[in-house]
């Protein structure tokens, strides 16, 4: 197996006053007054993150009503429902936009 080196060293320093912010490799910076600049990603993150927090967990109700329903034998699967949404995860994640109603 190839190993292959790390986009960030571990040996610079975590801040670089010559990165512009947003870029790749930056970090949070300080300012002049001292207020710390966050980059770009940093804000995605920190704006998923509490977008994902206001979300409910999951419907434990549902995950005992499915358990029962695999003990006792009664659970069924949708084939066809299934094969959509897997067909709809690989396209959202190699970038293929989906036809409306077209698999």
């Amino acid at each position: 197996m190839k190993i292959i080196n790390n986009l960030y060293r571990i040996d610079t320093p975590l801040t670089n006053a010559a990165s512009a912010p947003g870029k790749p490799g930056t970090s949070a910076a300080g300012t002049a007054d001292g207020a710390i600049r966050l980059s770009e990603l940093s804000s995605q993150l920190h704006q998923l993150e509490t977008r994902l927090s206001k979300e409910p967990g999951f419907d434990a109700a549902r995950v005992d009503q499915i358990k029962t329903a695999i003990r006792d034998g009664n659970y069924r699967v949708n084939a066809d429902a299934v094969a959509d949404k897997v067909i709809q995860s690989i396209r959202e994640l190699s970038g293929i936009k989906s036809q409306s109603g077209n698999a």
